[in-house]
């Protein structure tokens, strides 16, 4: 592949944010910020790409801290430093937010296996915790739901009044080890809840009972490994104060798939796990 003709392609929809969204933190440069699309800067609202260690994103959201076991070494991410816990089995949490859903969301996140999956092999992704939460993640054969294989779950659960959801019926939850993918959760309109894997929908539905409310508002968001399951690579957090729609997901993607493949920045982690 040529280098330079992949790049070219592809900045038209991922460039760096302008000066100014730089303003609050004179130490980070526009580079930092290469992966994400110019459109998205003032939907932003949090930003985290483990170039600065697991406890310093780039753009932080407002009020919130970030809690997470510092790994010994950085891991390679997508792009840069990623974050693997030591033990496999330690969530990122962006916590003390406040989050009504009643306003749209989209939390963003690039992960990938470290080992083969098992058929006993399941995995968490991403939770958005409130007074009940929406979660996405893979469980394995096992008891739980007399599952057979790995299988994608999404679920939004204990919100008083309204009906729980436990999505299993949208397909295998099989991935290559080694292999980046994305994961993007949306919540739009007081209720609908979108959940995409690599630019494309797996699942989607409108909570029933009533919509979400001023007091459903997200306090914590938990990214990556939590329990027993495949040791994980997470990198390139993201949220919006935006629902993404599917053609801007899949744009997403494709594109940071294109540069990371590359090497774009062409900048190497400062310091590597051993796979």
């Amino acid at each position: 592949m040529n280098h330079m003709a992949a790049i070219v392609g592809t900045l038209g929809i991922l460039m760096p944010l302008t000066a100014a969204a730089f303003a609050a933190d004179s130490e980070m440069s526009e580079q930092q910020c290469l992966y994400i699309p110019p459109a998205w800067g003032e939907h932003v609202v949090f930003y985290h790409s483990f170039s600065r260690g697991a406890e310093m994103a780039e753009i932080p959201l407002p009020g919130s801290r970030i809690s997470g076991r510092q790994p010994v070494d950085q891991a390679v991410g997508l792009t840069g430093n990623g974050f693997r816990p030591t033990d496999g089995k330690g969530t990122l949490t962006v916590q003390q937010m406040h989050w009504p859903l009643t306003q749209p969301i989209t939390v963003s996140m690039w992960w990938r296996l470290d080992e083969p999956m098992q058929p006993e092999s399941g995995f968490h992704l991403i939770t958005l915790a409130a007074n009940g939460y929406v979660s996405n993640f893979v469980s394995g054969k096992g008891p739980w739901c007399a599952l057979k294989e790995p299988t994608f779950v999404v679920q939004s659960y204990n919100f008083p009044g309204i009906s729980n959801v436990n999505g299993i019926g949208y397909g295998d939850g099989w991935v290559t080890a080694k292999v980046w993918h994305h994961v993007a959760i949306t919540i739009s309109e007081g209720s609908r809840v979108t959940v995409y894997w690599d630019g494309r929908p797996r699942s989607e539905f409108a909570v029933k009972g009533r919509l979400f409310a001023a007091e459903d508002a997200v306090t914590s968001i938990r990214w990556g490994p939590h329990g027993p399951g495949s040791t994980m690579t997470i990198d390139e957090l993201l949220i919006l104060d935006r629902a993404l729609r599917a053609e801007q997901v899949a744009e997403y993607v494709t594109a940071v798939q294109k540069l990371a493949e590359v090497g774009f920045p062409f900048a190497e982690p400062a310091k590597q796990q051993p796979h």
